[in-house]
């Protein structure tokens, strides 16, 4: 036991000496973020934007572990007609991650108003893959006069498609006592797993992207979203919420997504009125990664019909 005492006086340790995000930000190899990436405050919180280009507002909402790295391949092409917005939600990426948020759906959509309130932005077209779908068709709700037009990319948030799919490493890091010890160990090996997972061809994840989505999960708080997140579940009434959504959504895919399943996309479609959908062959859950150039076709071609 007086041992045991000893490994967790040194993980203790380790943990306080974490990086804060904002030295990570500034530190990191990807050029985009170093030269773009800037803090805008937000509900008191730092949130981290990498703005591109002119034009009409568009904004890109990650997934859950994701950050604005997920979007690098798609920022550019689209900044050439666009003013682009990839933002780090509070809790992912270089952004603050306070230890007492809910890291709720709700939560996150107020972060997203709040940037487009603290930014000036009036209405936005609103892109989310994953778990920034589920938040993207949150404003799209509650703030129906801000969003323009909703892209929604493998997006969560209906109950009735969800699977508890977590396996047991993941649920433990929730338990009393032994879940603190283990969240501060290295979970690299993981991030890698969950990755080549995400992809229908895990030949695409290279050790740059690995050490790219791992790096914020070890900075000072960087795992309280992910955690938080863990032990949620989509409440039962949001399908009768998103049936009111009343922006024009497009609805996107991949046919072997094995995390979102593309029977969420489906209900989706059937949810929200006059929506379309799309089916991406060969495709799993992180479109952007897998099919750049064909997500940007599609945000374009969308965007621009609905101006």
């Amino acid at each position: 036991m007086r041992r045991f005492g000893w490994i967790v006086s040194l993980l203790l340790l380790v943990g306080c000496a974490r990086r804060q995000p904002v030295e990570l930000a500034r530190t990191t190899p990807w050029a985009t973020a170093r030269d773009h990436g800037r803090y805008v405050t937000v509900n008191g919180l730092g949130v981290f934007a990498i703005t591109l280009g002119s034009g009409r507002d568009v904004v890109l909402l990650h997934g859950n572990p994701a950050s604005t790295y997920s979007w690098r391949k798609v920022m550019g092409p689209l900044a050439a007609r666009y003013r682009v917005h990839a933002i780090d939600l509070p809790g992912f990426g270089f952004s603050d991650k306070p230890g007492d948020a809910s890291y709720d759906v709700p939560w996150l959509a107020g972060a997203v108003l709040g940037y487009l309130d603290a930014e000036r932005i009036p209405r936005a077209v609103l892109v989310g893959n994953s778990m920034g779908g589920a938040v993207a068709t949150e404003v799209a709700i509650v703030r129906p006069e801000r969003v323009g037009a909703l892209v929604l990319l493998g997006a969560a948030g209906l109950p009735e498609a969800e699977v508890d799919g977590r396996p047991l490493s993941y649920r433990v890091l929730t338990w009393p006592v032994i879940g603190p010890v283990l969240r501060e160990l290295p979970a690299r090996g993981r991030v890698r797993a969950g990755l080549k997972k995400a992809v229908y061809d895990p030949s695409i994840i290279t050790d740059a992207d690995v050490d790219a989505y791992y790096a914020p999960l070890r900075s000072r708080g960087g795992a309280n979203a992910f955690l938080a997140r863990l032990e949620q579940t989509t409440p039962a009434e949001r399908p009768a919420r998103v049936r009111t959504i009343r922006a024009p959504t497009l609805v996107i895919t991949g046919d072997t997504d094995r995390l979102v399943p593309p029977a969420t996309a489906r209900r989706y479609h059937e949810l929200i009125g006059g929506s379309e959908l799309l089916v991406l062959e060969q495709t799993g859950h992180i479109p952007q990664e897998e099919r750049p150039e064909r997500v940007v076709a599609e945000i374009t071609r969308w965007t621009e019909a609905h101006p």
